[in-house]
């Protein structure tokens, strides 16, 4: 079965914070393709984020300086990132945790 064979499904949804942190992980057995990522920002204050791929280290940041206006929301679409299973996709914000992040994608059973 291709990865393009599957449902799309979401992946996470959940608040981000300053700290860069882990917000899902392919299962074993599995691979995953990251979509579509929706920031949206519920404060009053401009926020930016960060986006890591297979960890949270500062070499795995793919895009940092996400500007997400105070009360608006932001997709990244047409995404590419492919997870090998036990690989992350995390997010953080400059301060606060007033940004929500929602992940769309699909995971395909390999093994």
């Amino acid at each position: 079965m291709a990865i393009g064979d599957v449902i799309p499904k979401k992946l996470f949804q959940g608040a981000i914070s300053a700290t860069a942190t882990a917000k899902y992980t392919c299962p074993a057995s599995y691979r995953a393709q990251v979509c579509e990522i929706w920031l949206a920002n519920t404060g009053t204050t401009d926020r930016t984020a960060t986006i890591y791929v297979h960890g949270i280290a500062t070499n795995n940041i793919i895009a940092c300086g996400v500007v997400i206006k105070a009360g608006e929301s932001k997709c990244l679409a047409d995404n590419k990132i492919i997870l090998a299973a036990g690989e992350t996709l995390g997010f953080k914000q400059d301060t606060g945790t007033d940004v929500n992040i929602t992940a769309y994608g699909y995971e395909e059973q390999v093994s």
